[in-house]
Formats: structure tokens, sequence, C-alpha cells
């Protein structure tokens, strides 16, 4: 009997985490396309991509933050690739050819942009190793 009440609890567990993740997915490309949208330039593959999950302690508590990759292009030649944190289902940072954007959900949305020569002091760069693909691109 409790064995089977813990299995039950396990598996509610994993369906809640599964939706909240595909739900956040969702939110990604959203939040991707409509960035690349804004700048002009074109989401390739229309789709994001999970870099890294992790835990962060909000003022609501302990939620996930997550980062998703996205690739794009400027001039429909070279593909560079963009990242969306997102910390539970809210938007954190959009980062899309040396420009960050953040975005912080009060009563109306705010929308701040920083360029390279600005001061950012809540944006954390995630720099990767630069590898090359088989097809010539740039990985980041």
């Amino acid at each position: 009997m409790t064995s089977s009440l813990f299995a039950i609890i396990i598996l509610g567990l994993a369906i809640v985490f599964w939706m909240n993740a595909a739900r956040a997915r969702e939110l990604a490309v959203g939040i991707s396309r409509a960035a690349c949208h804004r700048e002009r330039y074109q989401l390739l593959d229309d789709s994001v991509y999970l870099q890294r999950v992790g835990l962060r302690w909000t003022p609501s508590g302990l939620r996930f933050r997550r980062m998703y990759r996205f690739d794009y292009s400027v001039d429909g030649r070279l593909r560079e690739t963009g990242y969306v944190l997102l910390i539970g289902n809210q938007l954190e940072a959009v980062h899309i050819q040396g420009r960050h954007t953040i975005e912080q959900e009060n009563n109306d949305e705010q929308e701040t942009s920083a360029s390279p020569g600005t001061s950012a002091d809540n944006i954390i760069p995630f720099p990767g190793r630069q590898r090359r693909r088989s097809d010539g691109y740039r990985k980041h």
C-alpha cells in the first residue's frame, strides 16, 4: 500500500515537472521569436534548446533557472547563437548579437536595453568554448 502511494506521488511530481518544462520551453521559443523579429533577424529552425538548468532562490521561493539557446541569422548566411534566461516562467534576460535585453515583470512590463558599452550589473555572461562544427559554422 505504501509503496504504491509513493510511486503515484513520484509519478505525479514527474508529470508536473515535465509540464512545467514544456511550458518554459514554449515561452522561450516565443521570446526568442519576438526578439529576432524586433531586431529584424531570422530565427533559424524556429526552436530553442535547453543549455543549462539550475535552482535559484527568489522572493517567491525556490525556482528553476533555465538557459535556452537559439540560432539566428543576421544576413541569411552566418549562423549566430543567442540565449534566453528564465527563472521559473519569468524572463530574466535575452542576449542577441552583443545586446542584452532585460525584462522585469511588474504591474506593467518594463524593458531595458543595454549596449555593450553600458553597465549592466545584473547580467551574467555565459562564455563557452568555440568549436567548429562539421558543416563549417562556429558553435558557441
